[in-house]
């Protein structure tokens, strides 16, 4: 699932990505909401090139898929990754893009972009993701 928090002071969001084990027999929507708080309540302590601080609202929910790759190994042979990952450097890319990209003035909490611009399969998330949920934002990779 993608997600997105806003930082209190700079009124900059930081747009992510997350992912669970999921029961099928139970709301969908009430996992994905867990998964993001869990994901909220380690964000900082697993990666020290995101936003910490006490400023940030809580992430909420942007969209989520169902996956069948339960070993992480295979995620690339699973479509709802694709359009996981595709929709993650589209929100980044609509709120202004990563840092890396724009420089001064930053307009998102990003510091580094969600696909690399050269990922060779940037193009087929950025399709996955339209296909699903519409385009937020034109391609931006090579």
């Amino acid at each position: 699932m993608t997600y997105r928090k806003l930082n209190m002071n700079t009124h900059r969001y930081y747009l992510g990505r997350t992912s669970m084990v999921v029961d099928l027999s139970r709301p969908l929507e009430e996992q994905a909401a867990l998964a993001v708080i869990f994901r909220d309540m380690r964000h900082h302590i697993d990666e020290t090139d995101e936003p910490n601080g006490a400023v940030f609202d809580l992430a909420r929910v942007d969209q989520f898929d169902i996956g069948t790759a339960i070993d992480y190994g295979r995620r690339y042979d699973d479509a709802a990754y694709w359009r996981i990952r595709g929709r993650e450097q589209q929100l980044i890319d609509s709120h202004g893009g990563a840092q890396s990209d724009t420089g001064m003035p930053y307009r998102t909490e990003n510091i580094v972009r969600g696909v690399a611009k050269d990922n060779p399969w940037g193009r087929r998330f950025h399709d996955a993701a339209t296909e699903r949920w519409g385009q937020l934002h034109s391609y931006t990779g090579y």
